[in-house]
């Protein structure tokens, strides 16, 4: 993974837990994360661990 620009996609972000891991697993394998990116964000995150997060529609309870 070395020297890899990595884009990290996953279908729902509720707190966060797993995508932080993921990001910093490639890290220590020398990736550089640019980007998170999931269909559903149920936090009010736009960031994990300094990379950018992005959704396809942000859950919010009524």
């Amino acid at each position: 993974m070395a020297g890899k620009s990595v884009v990290v996609v996953d279908d729902v972000l509720s707190s966060g837990t797993t995508m932080s891991k993921t990001i910093r697993n490639l890290r220590s394998a020398g990736a550089d994360v640019k980007l998170c990116m999931v269909l559903a964000n149920k936090s009010n995150n736009n960031e994990l661990e300094g990379v950018p997060l992005r959704g396809l529609v942000r859950v919010v309870s009524v």
